[in-house]
C-alpha cells in the first residue's frame, strides 16, 4: 500500500478537494471490471456507454470477465478502443470470482466495478477517478437507479447520452432503499459509524489498486453478497467511503428482488455473518465455532513470563463474558522447538502443551500490527488481569465514543500507563500510513479517530505481579504399617509387595508379654508422630531403631 499523507477524521470526506470535472488532466490509469454471464444484448448497451467516456481512452481499458456463457460473449462494433472478454477459468464461477478474477486480469492503477446489464452515465468514471487521484484510500460509491425499460437501439443509447444523458430515454422510480437510507442518515457517510461500510454496492464502486490488494480482494468463493463481505474489509482497512451522485448508472431492464435489496436474512446470518463481526444482530446468531472472523484479535506477549502468570492471563481473558475473539501468545516459539536441554524454555513448553487444543489461541512469533480483519486489536501486557465484564465495557466505549483508541488505567494510579489498549482496526490501519517519522502511533490515531479512556475500579484490572502463585499441594507419601498395628492403615501394594513393612531382626528371640505390649504402644505412639510431623511440614526425628532418645517418649 502507498504512503498516505491527507489526514481524514473517521470517514469525514470534506476534508478532501477532488478536482472539478473536465477541468483537471488524469495521470492514472483505470480499469473497469464487468463479471457477465449470457445477456449479450444488454453487454453491448454497456460497452456502448463505456465508449463515449470523458476519461481519456487511453488510460482507460474495459475487461468483460465471461463466467461460462452459452454462447461464448463477443465485443460488439461499439465499445471503447482499450476492450477485452477473458473467460472465466473452468475452476470458478459466479460473481465474486469473475470480480476477482477480472481484477487479476486487469493492469489499471485504480479498478472500477460495473454490471453487465448496467448504462452509465459519460462522466461515470472521470467523476470516481478524481477522487480517487486526490486521496489513495478513498472508495468512492456510484449511485445505482433501476429503469423498467431500455434503449431501443445502441444507436439511440449513444444519442441520449451525447446529447444530454440516459435519463431521457429511462424511466427512473427505483433505488437502493438501505443506501439510501443510510446515506441520509450518516450525512452522506460522514458520520458514519462502524455500519458504513453497508453503503458498498459493487455495481458501481471504484477503488485504487494499492487499496484494493491491501484488504485481500474479492472473495472468489462468494457468489451472493460478495460486495458486502469485501466493503466490511475495507473499512477495515482504513477506507474513505465517498459517495459520488455525478456517477451514475442504470440497471436496464425488469429488475429482479435480488437487485434491490440485501441478500436474505437467511444467507445474511447463514453466510456473511461468519465472516463479518458486524453487524451484533446477524453474529449473535452464529455459534461460536463457526465464527471465522472474531470481534476482538487480542495480543499477548508471554516472553519471558512464567508458566503461572500467563495461565492468571490469558484465562481471565477466555472466562470474560465476550467471547467473540481470538488471543495470539507471542514468543519465542521457534527457539523452543529447537532447544535441547529439558530445562530452557520450560514454561514456554507448558503454556503451549496447555493452549494447544484451545480453539481461540494461535501461537506467533511477531505480534500483528493490527487486528485485520478483526474490527478491533487488544493489547493486552501479560501481567494485567482483566474482570469478567472488562473486554465487554471496552467494546462498548469503543462504540459509544466511536473512538479508534480506547486505553484501561487502575482507578488507584490514574497517570500510570497501564498498557491495555484497544486499537480500533481501521484507525490503526491508517494511522500506519499518514504517521510521519517520530510522532507517537496512539497520538495519530487520537487525531484521526478520537481517543477515550477509562479509569478501572476494582475488579476490572488486576496487578497479576502481585498475586503470588500457589503450587498445587504435594502428593501425600504411602504410608507406613506396622505388623503388629493393625490400627494403621497400610498400602495395598505395600502388603503385597511388602515394601514399607518394618521387618523384626530377631525372629527367634521371644520377649516377654510385658515388653512386647510396651513396643508395640511405642511404636504406635510414633506412627501418630510421623504422621503429624508430615502434616506440619516438620522434619521428622531420625529413627534409631529403639524407643528411648530420639524418639517420641513411649508409655512405660
Amino acid at each position: 500500500m502507498e504512503r498516505v499523507t491527507a489526514r481524514v477524521f473517521r470517514n469525514d470526506w470534506n476534508a478532501l478537494t477532488p478536482p472539478t470535472t473536465g477541468r483537471w488532466t488524469p495521470e492514472l490509469t483505470v480499469s473497469v471490471v464487468i463479471p457477465a454471464r449470457g445477456g449479450q444484448d444488454r453487454l453491448d448497451l454497456a460497452l456502448a456507454s463505456l465508449s463515449v467516456q470523458t476519461y481519456p481512452d487511453h488510460l482507460l481499458e474495459v475487461v468483460v470477465v465471461d463466467d461460462h456463457s452459452s454462447p461464448p460473449l463477443r465485443l460488439p462494433e461499439h465499445r471503447p478502443r482499450r476492450c477485452r472478454i477473458v473467460p472465466a477459468p473452468d475452476h470458478g464461477w459466479g460473481a465474486g470470482y469473475a470480480r476477482a478474477y477480472g481484477a487479476h486480469a486487469s493492469t489499471g492503477d485504480i479498478l472500477v466495478w460495473m454490471d453487465a446489464d448496467m448504462v452509465a452515465t459519460r462522466d461515470f468514471v472521470e467523476a470516481q477517478a478524481r477522487w480517487l487521484h486526490a486521496h489513495a484510500e478513498c472508495v468512492t460509491l456510484g449511485r445505482v437507479r433501476f429503469s423498467d425499460t431500455e434503449p431501443e437501439s445502441v444507436g439511440a443509447l449513444l444519442d441520449a447520452l451525447r446529447s444530454g444523458g440516459p435519463e431521457r430515454i429511462l424511466t427512473d422510480d427505483r433505488r437502493h432503499a438501505w443506501v439510501e437510507q443510510l446515506l441520509d442518515h450518516s450525512d452522506r457517510l460522514r458520520e458514519a459509524d462502524h455500519l458504513g461500510f453497508h453503503a458498498h454496492v459493487g455495481a458501481a464502486a471504484a477503488l485504487r489498486r494499492s487499496l484494493y490488494e491491501a484488504a485481500g480482494g474479492v472473495d472468489p468463493d462468494l457468489d451472493l453478497g460478495q460486495d458486502t463481505e469485501f466493503g466490511y474489509r475495507l473499512w477495515q482497512a482504513g477506507a474513505v467511503m465517498v459517495p459520488e451522485p455525478a456517477a451514475t448508472a442504470w440497471h436496464v431492464g425488469p429488475a429482479v428482488t435480488a437487485r434491490t435489496r440485501l441478500p436474505s436474512e437467511r444467507f445474511r446470518t447463514e453466510v456473511l455473518a461468519e465472516l463479518m463481526p458486524h453487524p451484533h444482530a446477524y453474529r449473535e446468531r452464529v455459534p461460536v465455532e463457526r465464527r471465522r472472523i472474531p470481534l476482538v484479535h487480542a495480543v499477548v506477549d508471554i516472553s519471558g513470563a512464567s508458566y503461572d502468570l500467563a495461565r492468571g492471563c490469558v484465562d481471565r481473558l477466555l472466562g470474560g463474558t465476550e467471547t467473540d475473539l481470538v488471543v495470539t501468545l507471542v514468543a519465542d516459539w521457534a527457539g523452543v522447538r529447537e532447544t535441547t536441554l529439558e530445562h530452557q524454555g520450560l514454561d514456554l513448553r507448558l503454556i503451549q502443551a496447555n493452549y494447544l487444543r484451545e480453539p481461540r489461541i494461535t501461537f506467533a512469533s511477531v505480534a500483528p500490527r493490527t487486528g485485520f480483519p478483526s474490527p478491533f486489536l487488544l493489547q493486552l501486557p501479560v501481567a494485567w488481569g482483566l474482570g469478567e465484564l472488562t473486554l465487554s465495557r471496552l467494546l462498548a466505549g469503543a462504540e459509544r465514543s466511536r473512538s479508534g483508541l480506547i486505553e484501561l488505567f487502575q482507578a488507584s494510579s490514574p497517570t500510570r500507563d497501564a498498557g491495555v489498549r484497544l486499537w480500533r482496526t481501521r484507525a490503526l490501519a491508517r494511522a500506519m500510513r499518514v504517521r510521519r517519522e517520530g510522532e507517537e502511533l496512539t497520538d495519530v490515531v487520537a487525531q484521526l479517530h478520537g481517543r477515550y479512556r477509562i479509569h478501572g475500579g476494582e475488579g476490572t484490572l488486576t496487578d497479576l505481579t502481585l498475586h503470588r502463585s500457589v503450587p498445587p499441594m504435594p502428593r501425600p507419601a504411602p504410608e507406613t504399617r506396622y505388623e503388629d498395628d493393625p490400627s494403621v492403615p497400610g498400602d495395598p501394594e505395600a502388603e503385597r509387595t511388602g515394601r514399607g513393612m518394618v521387618e523384626d531382626h530377631h525372629p527367634q528371640e521371644e520377649a516377654p508379654h510385658g515388653r512386647a505390649r510396651r513396643r508395640g504402644l511405642g511404636r504406635r505412639i510414633r506412627a501418630l508422630w510421623h504422621r503429624a510431623c508430615r502434616a506440619c511440614g516438620r522434619e521428622m526425628p531420625e529413627e534409631d531403631g529403639t524407643d528411648g532418645p530420639g524418639g517420641p517418649p513411649t508409655a512405660g
